[in-house]
């Protein structure tokens, strides 16, 4: 690729091979429409893709311009307007966006990643009970290649509900989906203990530590470091309470989690 192409477009023509457009079906999609002959299912598609395109680069008028004309080959494309909720919910336009996830939903109820987006929304209004119960529906899809995803943020919305125990087996059943998934793996990890489930949690401990060993693409947070304290004083291991103590101070001597190992000290 030349050094040359402006690295909006060039991202935007990479996007496109991902989506498993290629790039000349990108740049006639961009120019030109599709010819009446065209088979109106991948013209749809194609418009879909293209217009999510443009929105992760930010260029909501072509985005929305893109999945509109998918509208008008399929007015109940659950896919264009799913996406026309991402680019109103991007905008601030939280109502609209509401009404088009929904009407996604209606379209096609079995369209996982649309609820997948109307969950996100729920969670991103601080309306957990409902993002958990579409992220409950989004994961009994066994065919869906974003699963592993979607059992993280029906963790992470658990959690959010103070629900540890479903909290921990929707990471553990991430990682089961994904085992190098960090975000799962330290998910599981926290819940498990926030669960009182120590025991099930000081192997993840172990596995996290030795991933941090391996590779420094991974590294504690403040609630990693928390947990291993609270694994570590469950099995009465004062050094290695200490050594992880220090550790938080030394890097996060802001966060809440040093905050609750000055108050676990206060008490003991």
């Amino acid at each position: 690729m030349s050094q040359s192409m402006p690295p909006p477009l060039f991202r935007l023509l990479v996007l496109c091979l991902v989506l498993g457009m290629g790039l000349g079906g990108c740049v006639r999609s961009t120019e030109g429409s599709f010819s009446e002959s065209a088979d109106k299912a991948k013209a749809e598609q194609a418009y879909v893709r293209l217009g999510l395109a443009y929105l992760q680069e930010e260029q909501y008028d072509r985005a929305r311009q893109h999945l509109n004309r998918a509208l008008e080959i399929n007015r109940k494309s659950a896919e264009a307007l799913a996406g026309l909720g991402l680019l109103n919910q991007v905008q601030g336009e939280m109502e609209v966006a509401e009404e088009r996830f929904l009407e996604s939903i209606a379209a096609d109820g079995d369209y996982t990643r649309g609820r997948s987006y109307y969950g996100a929304f729920l969670y991103g209004e601080q309306r957990y009970e409902e993002a958990l119960e579409q992220f409950e529906i989004a994961a009994q899809d066994r065919e869906y290649d974003g699963r592993p995803g979607v059992f993280i943020k029906l963790g992470r919305t658990a959690q959010a509900l103070g629900r540890h125990d479903r909290a921990a087996e929707a990471y553990l059943r991430a990682l089961r989906l994904d085992r190098g998934n960090q975000r799962a793996l330290e998910g599981a990890l926290v819940n498990l203990v926030e669960a009182g489930r120590f025991e099930e949690a000081a192997p993840l401990y172990e596995r996290l530590r030795m991933s941090i060993r391996a590779t420094e693409a991974v590294d504690h947070s403040p609630a990693t470091l928390w947990a291993g304290i609270r694994i570590a004083d469950y099995y009465d291991d004062q050094d290695r309470v200490s050594s992880l103590a220090l550790l938080l101070r030394k890097r996060y001597p802001d966060s809440l989690e040093y905050q609750q190992y000055k108050a676990m000290k206060a008490n003991d």
